[in-house]
Order: structure tokens, then sequence, then C-alpha cells
């Protein structure tokens, strides 16, 4: 069986800067999900190096204390194509508040 490969669809991409921290946190970021699921609360930080990006997908804390991923890219393949999009948006972003 072969695996067909999907199509990934990222729209109506919003972000919400905050003042960056020392952690690398510059902002949460909401976006569409081939059209069909919305997914908020993805914290953008910079990497250790300041040459690039990193995502963090929310997580739920359960009432016992052990907190668990809700939301998260299956593959390799999907995290790609939604962090490379991110970016993308992310950049442009930064250039029309400057």
């Amino acid at each position: 069986m072969t695996k067909r490969r999907q199509s990934v669809n990222i729209s109506e991409i919003v972000f919400f800067p905050v003042k960056p921290d020392n952690k690398g946190l510059q902002g949460f970021v909401s976006f569409t999900f081939n059209d069909q699921l919305r997914i908020s609360d993805v914290a953008i930080f910079t990497r250790l190096t300041g040459e690039s990006y990193r995502f963090s997908y929310p997580i739920k804390t359960l009432k016992n204390g052990k907190t668990i991923q809700s939301v998260y890219p299956i593959n390799k393949e999907v995290e790609t194509v939604i962090s490379e999009k991110l970016i993308e948006a992310y950049k442009d972003f930064l250039a029309k508040v400057k």
C-alpha cells in the first residue's frame, strides 16, 4: 500500500504579538487548517540562535496535574508545511508593523 500525500492548506493566519521575553516568546498565532479546523493559541518562539522560529502547540492540564498536548501536527510533513507557512506570514507581519 502506498502512502498518499495529503493536501495541507493553511489560511486565515492571525498573529497576536506580545512583548518578547527572555525565553524567546514572540506572540501567539491562530490559523485555519484545510478550511475545516480553526487552531488557536499556538505560541511562536525564536530559537536560541535567533535565526529561526519554533512553535509550541496548546496543551491541556488535567485535574490530576498531568499535561497533554491537545493539538499538534500528526507527522513531520504536516509540521513542515504549517511551520513554513506560519513563518512566511509572520515575517510579512513583522515587515508591515515596522
